[in-house]
């Protein structure tokens, strides 16, 4: 699987914002063939091997960064991710958008980030939505918590609050099949000056 530059830079991006002191640390810890893509710019619209530029770069930050916890660093920088991609004028619109209306696109929006990749919607309604995603191999897999993190915190941009992410994954015919399902509640989010 090969996934777009854009999302690889979210990685280091995430590390030199709030680990910064450590971003050396996190470099020098990752195999040759991951390094080398971090020591060269990243290409925002090329293509790069999944499992080196983000799986083992996401274990590495979980080592560091999260007691070892690698799904913890896959969904906190899936929501960097999100914080990120969806800054600016597209982040006003997304606060008027539907949370429905966005996800139920939201394998247009992933298909142009993996490839190969079979990604759909599966079922989409104004407090949930559930994806399917396809060809992944076993060794990709902590990319799901990646996708749940930027699921999570676009409900949040869109003012929503994510109640329950269940993340499925089953082997069919030596493929894996996973399904995301996100549930929130339509009543917006309050901040503590709401309250």
């Amino acid at each position: 699987m090969e996934i777009k530059g854009t999302a690889v830079q979210n990685t280091p991006d995430y590390i030199k914002e709030f680990y910064p002191s450590r971003f050396f640390e996190w470099l020098q810890s990752l195999p040759p063939s991951s390094k080398r893509i971090f020591e060269q710019p990243i290409y925002s619209t090329g293509w790069y091997n999944l499992v080196n530029s983000v799986i083992i770069p996401t274990q590495k930050a979980g080592d560091l960064f999260f007691d070892g916890n690698h799904k913890n660093a896959a969904w906190e920088i899936g929501r960097y991710g999100a914080e990120v991609t969806l800054k600016g004028v597209y982040k006003i619109f997304l606060k008027v958008c539907c949370p429905h209306y966005l996800l139920s696109k939201a394998s247009c929006i992933y298909s142009t980030y993996y490839k190969p990749s079979d990604i759909k919607v599966l079922d989409c309604t104004d407090k949930s939505c559930v994806l399917q995603l396809a060809q992944f191999k076993q060794d990709e897999l902590l990319i799901m918590e990646r996708i749940a993190g930027w699921l999570t915190q676009t409900l949040e941009i869109t003012q929503k609050k994510a109640q329950s992410v269940d993340i499925h994954t089953e082997a069919l015919n030596g493929e894996f099949i996973s399904t995301i399902t996100v549930k929130w509640n339509n009543a917006p989010m309050t901040t503590p000056r709401d309250s």
